[in-house]
């Protein structure tokens, strides 16, 4: 509700576990809720169909299909209910990419502990969108081809017919997403509250941030994962 005296405080006290806490929470009950909803071993042959290893797939003897698909399933559900600890992972490497680029490219001088509170805080709109996952699963009665890493109609991409439209597009797409924005300018704003570097502005900060979320998609875009 008030992000900027949020970021101030972080100078005084960068604690961060109260919302990494959170945000674990959250993707706990969303895991819980898709894994109940949704038929795994359907989500593969979708992701395998759509891939570009479906030929050499569909040249596979079918009893190994079968058994790579299985395989595949029970490895997805399995890292569906480790998701805070992957995500813990996740953030740690992501934190440690912004303290990099903010320390030598802004000469910020931010502490790591510090760059993880921007992120953990930064990130804290993604509570809306598992929110919105969670009652969009529940209230569903056939999850049959949905695409479970974009259930809710916060992007473009979401209103394109995944299997259909190009993976490069689709991609690219999703990255036009309001909840990533707003995270996108928090982690922006938090940034340049907590920079050393007193002309680091919140503008070239947010630029920063976005130019760095805008290589990742375009590599994962390229790479067809979406």
């Amino acid at each position: 509700m008030a992000p900027s005296k949020t970021f101030e405080d972080i100078r005084r006290n960068a604690s961060w576990w109260m919302p990494w806490l959170l945000t674990a929470l959250a993707a706990l009950a969303f895991s819980m809720v898709l894994v109940k909803k949704v038929d795994f071993e359907d989500m593969v042959r979708q992701q395998i169909a759509s891939s570009k290893a479906a030929q050499q797939f569909e040249s596979l003897p079918k009893d190994q299909q079968e058994q790579r698909i299985a395989i595949s399933a029970k490895a997805a559900r399995i890292f569906a209910y480790a998701s805070p600890v992957v995500g813990f992972v996740i953030a740690l490497l992501i934190a440690l990419i912004l303290w990099g680029t903010f320390n030598f490219v802004h000469a910020a001088e931010l502490s790591f502990g510090r760059t993880l509170a921007v992120f953990f805080y930064g990130s804290l709109p993604g509570l809306i969108y598992a929110l919105l996952g969670v009652v969009t699963l529940s209230l569903k009665a056939d999850t049959e081809g949905m695409n479970v890493r974009n259930l809710v109609a916060t992007n473009v991409a979401y209103f394109l017919d995944y299997a259909n439209t190009p993976k490069f597009l689709y991609g690219m797409c999703g990255a036009l997403d309001v909840i990533v924005i707003w995270q996108i300018a928090l982690l922006g704003l938090g940034f340049s509250i907590n920079s050393a570097n007193r002309k680091l502005t919140t503008g070239t900060a947010i630029a920063t941030v976005a130019g760095l979320y805008l290589f990742y998609k375009l590599i994962v875009s390229a790479l067809g994962f979406v």
